[in-house]
C-alpha cells in the first residue's frame, strides 16, 4: 500500500483532521525551534512563541493520532503483524520511535546544562512523535482493510453499506 491508497482509502473528515493536525504540528514546531536562540542566550524564554508552539505541538499530533487510530477497524498488531505490514507503514512506525528515543535523549543532555531546557524541548518532539506514529497507524490499520483480512489471518466478514454513507 502506498501513501496515495491509504489517501484514496481515507474518508473526507479524517484527511481534514490529519492534514491540519501534521500542519499543526510543523507549524508548533518552527515557532519552537524559532524561540531557541533566544533561550540559548538568555536562559530564560518568551512565553508568546512558547504556548502557541506548545498548543500547535500537542493538539496537532493528537488530532492526527486519533482519527488515523479509528481509521483501523479491525485492530491493529503493530508487532504480531509486523511481517504482513506495508513498507511505509514499517517506516513511519519506526521513525516515530526513533523521534521519541531521539527526544528523550536530547531532553535528558539539555537537562544537565540548563534545567529549564527540557520544558521547551518535549513538546517539540512529542508533536513530531504522536504525528509519525498517527500516520504509521493509518498506513497498518488501513492495509489490513486493504487486503481484506483481520490481524489473525481470518478473512473480514461481508458488511452490509448504505449508499449514502
Amino acid at each position: 500500500m502506498t501513501l496515495g491508497s491509504l489517501w484514496q482509502l481515507l474518508d473526507s473528515k479524517t484527511k481534514q483532521w490529519m492534514l491540519g493536525g501534521t500542519v499543526s504540528v510543523l507549524a508548533g514546531t518552527g515557532l519552537g525551534v524559532a524561540s531557541l536562540p533566544g533561550f540559548v542566550e538568555s536562559g530564560s524564554s518568551d512565553p508568546l512563541l512558547l504556548l502557541p508552539s506548545l498548543a500547535l505541538c500537542l493538539g496537532g499530533g493528537y488530532a492526527v493520532l486519533f482519527p488515523a487510530i479509528s481509521a483501523s477497524r479491525n485492530g491493529l498488531r503493530v508487532f504480531r503483524d509486523w511481517g504482513r505490514h506495508p513498507r511505509a507503514g514499517k517506516v513511519l512506525w519506526v521513525l516515530s520511535i526513533a523521534i521519541a528515543a531521539g527526544g528523550l535523549a536530547t531532553c535528558v543532555v539539555a537537562g544537565t546544562a540548563n534545567p529549564l531546557a527540557p520544558g521547551l524541548l518535549v513538546w517539540l518532539f512529542m508533536g513530531l512523535y504522536l504525528a509519525s506514529a498517527g500516520w504509521a497507524s493509518a498506513v497498518m490499520g488501513l492495509s489490513t482493510d486493504a487486503t481484506g483480512e483481520t490481524s489473525n489471518g481470518a478473512p473480514t466478514e461481508a458488511r452490509a453499506t448504505v449508499p449514502s454513507r
